[in-house]
């Protein structure tokens, strides 16, 4: 499984197009370019930016394979800086877990807040073990006492995500 991540464009609101369609083809092209079995759906789109303009959903499917090549492991940090927007540093941390693991966390930053995060993109990572049954408990807890706290200025946004891999 993967996610596809753009951070210009919101894909809300665009004026005569299909934003559902045009994210599905995006995610269809991913998928492909990784080889994964599954297609599109095994692909998770989440986008954040200027609301109603249109992807560039050509420019984005050219962009996959020298994107695929590049990517490595080892660190959260170019993910943390590519899903930046208006965020003047990547917001990036990084704590042990148990005896032997790690917990990372990135986000984007956020435009408009109001309870439910609002416009922020939010990636949780640990390489511990842990089952979905765990897992989401634990997560929903954690988001309904911070994420979902926050108020600034009484909008919200149709992008928000916090996602948990382990």
């Amino acid at each position: 499984q993967a996610i596809v991540v753009n951070n210009k464009i919101s894909n809300v609101c665009a004026s005569g197009t299909d934003g559902v369609a045009d994210s599905e083809r995006v995610c269809e092209a991913t998928a492909s370019a990784l080889g994964l079995s599954g297609g599109g759906s095994a692909v998770l789109p989440l986008s954040t930016g200027v609301i109603g303009w249109r992807l560039p959903v050509d420019a984005m499917e050219a962009a996959l394979p020298e994107t695929v090549s590049a990517l490595a492991t080892g660190s959260a940090l170019p993910a943390a800086q590519g899903i930046m927007t208006t965020d003047r540093f990547p917001k990036l941390r990084s704590a042990k877990a148990g005896s032997s693991g790690t917990l990372v966390g990135f986000a984007k930053g956020a435009g408009m807040i109001e309870p439910d995060m609002a416009t922020m993109l939010a990636f949780v990572l640990t390489d511990v073990a842990l089952p979905r049954a765990e897992l989401q408990p634990m997560l929903r807890r954690a988001a309904d006492v911070s994420f979902n706290c926050a108020s600034v200025d009484a909008d919200q946004s149709t992008s928000d995500a916090l996602l948990c891999l382990s």
